[in-house]
């Protein structure tokens, strides 16, 4: 027989995946509400991601504060080193590609291991805007404060 629900998602915990999916919704809402963030779907993407890792993988290593906030500030800046590289140095494809890349190897060097943040390192060499990151920044310290605070009453739905 083929298993189409989780085999957790009991009446105990029914409630836990309710609470924690609104919870995530209503981060990338505040999020899309944000001047400038709401306005870059790549941007979009990745606190989505974000949001998704902290509150239904909240045991996930992925899920730690340093981790997903670090991850978010280094491939931010990152994003923002190669945009200066394209079109003078590199090719788009070359400069996104690349800028993956070191914001991988700087993720796993300083153990700021965090996937959603290889969207915000994409978005910022297409556009290195600081309003954004700004906004990015604000946006997941709120989400990274929230996690802290309920932390203990979170479940892992994953």
């Amino acid at each position: 027989m083929v298993e189409i629900f989780d085999r957790k998602l009991k009446k105990k915990t029914i409630k836990n995946y309710v609470v924690q999916s609104f919870l995530a919704a209503l981060m990338l809402y505040i999020g899309l509400r944000l001047p400038i963030l709401g306005q870059e779907i790549v941007l979009v993407a990745a606190v989505g991601s974000t949001a998704f890792v902290l509150f239904a993988m909240p045991g996930n290593k992925t899920a730690v504060p340093r981790r997903a906030l670090g991850s978010h500030v280094a491939s931010g800046f990152i994003g923002f080193a190669f945009s200066r590289t394209y079109p003078s140095f590199l090719s788009f494809e070359l400069a996104v590609a690349l800028a993956l890349g070191v914001a991988i190897l700087v993720m796993v060097s300083l153990w700021l291991e965090h996937p959603p943040a290889g969207g915000t390192v994409i978005f910022f060499v297409l556009n290195p805007s600081p309003v954004a990151f700004v906004s990015l920044l604000l946006l997941v310290s709120f989400m990274v404060t929230i996690y802290i605070v309920i932390r203990p009453h979170l479940y892992d739905l994953v």
